[in-house]
């Protein structure tokens, strides 16, 4: 197998996170964390990238279904645009928290992540927003939840405790949205890595993106190792699909730039024989 890796754009982010991929436009739009930016390139017509800057820490972004964008931002929930619109639309987090990854499920609800900025243990819940804009808390005691995704079938949830170094499978009923049964499917080595961000095959293979580790992690649906991606950057941070290409951003903060020059970069890795669902927008 002969994989072909190169940046889809020059835009450096301190730490990108959270790419989706929009089929119909070929569109990829990711963040940058800290930088309080977000990005989006075409993939379709090899257009120039585009940033936009909000005026908070942003975790997350995914399309709305009745346009524009909608993130996980540092005090909740917020809307925005591509024309510098910014609205928060939910705010409940104290100041000592912040949220971290999101995705959408097949239902268009939101899923987040939110943590303690010093990630103190334990601080971290899952979040459930409905699309009649409806709260729901789905687990609590976490840490630094990250990459969530689910099966193709629709049977399954999975999502990423970085600090706890787990993957975590649930039951999933697509339409109560209740998850139950956890178990530890992936207990990851303190070798020096954190599992990332994820996403997840057609076929229902889990790529995690490893933080530290200048790779991702392929994991068949029951936990057992697949392969690896060698990648370089040492910070992958998660990833998605857009068709048959795998999108991966990185960040470039405490790296060495001369050492890793695509740090913070975000890549497309060509050549794999898998490919992944287009994002799933919001419908609230």
């Amino acid at each position: 197998m002969t994989i072909k890796i190169h940046p889809i754009s020059q835009d450096r982010s301190d730490c990108g996170e959270g790419p989706i991929w929009n089929s119909r436009t070929g569109i990829v739009s990711w963040v940058d964390i800290a930088g309080g930016k977000w990005h989006q390139v075409g993939l379709n017509n090899g257009s120039e990238s585009s940033t936009f800057y909000v005026p908070t820490i942003i975790g997350a972004i995914v399309e709305r279904r009745t346009g524009g964008y909608f993130a996980a931002v540092k005090e909740g929930f917020a809307s925005l645009d591509t024309v510098g619109n910014y609205s928060t639309e939910i705010e409940f987090l104290p100041k000592d928290q912040r949220m971290n990854d999101a995705k959408v499920d097949s239902r268009g609800r939101f899923w987040a992540g939110s943590n303690a900025i010093d990630f103190s243990d334990g601080v971290g819940q899952l979040h459930l927003l409905q699309v009649d804009f409806s709260m729901r808390i789905m687990e609590t005691g976490l840490t630094l939840p990250n990459g969530l995704g689910w099966s193709p079938d629709n049977k399954s949830f999975y999502l990423v405790d970085s600090m706890q170094r787990l993957l975590w499978r649930y039951d999933f009923d697509e339409d109560t949205a209740e998850i139950s049964n956890r178990v530890a499917l992936v207990r990851f080595p303190d070798d020096g890595s954190l599992p990332d961000g994820l996403t997840i095959t057609d076929d229902g293979l889990i790529f995690v993106a490893m933080w530290d580790g200048a790779r991702l992690e392929v994991f068949t649906p029951d936990g057992n190792p697949f392969a690896t991606i060698n990648l370089p950057i040492k910070r992958p941070s998660s990833c998605t699909f857009a068709a048959d290409k795998l999108i991966v951003t990185s960040a470039a903060g405490e790296q060495d730039v001369e050492k890793y020059p695509l740090s913070g970069l975000t890549l497309i890795v060509e050549g794999l024989p898998y490919s992944g669902p287009a994002s799933a927008a919001f419908n609230g």
